[in-house]
């Protein structure tokens, strides 16, 4: 998966969300576990990484 890091997020916020990671499409974790929380480009059509900080922020969004 692409790796979104805070600077490209910042660039354009509405782009991205975050999905379950329980989705049909959703990808597993590289170890084969479900991701409880999986980012999404709406832009692309695609699953990507979040870097920490931005996935801090998003998840403190959904709370």
């Amino acid at each position: 998966m692409r790796r979104v890091n805070s600077e490209e997020f910042h660039l354009e916020p509405e782009r991205y969300e975050l999905r379950p990671g329980s989705e049909p499409d959703a990808p597993n974790c590289p170890y084969g576990n479900r991701y409880e929380w999986v980012g999404y480009d709406l832009k692309t059509g695609e699953f990507v990484r979040f870097t920490k900080s931005v996935f801090k922020k998003l998840i403190a969004e959904i709370k």
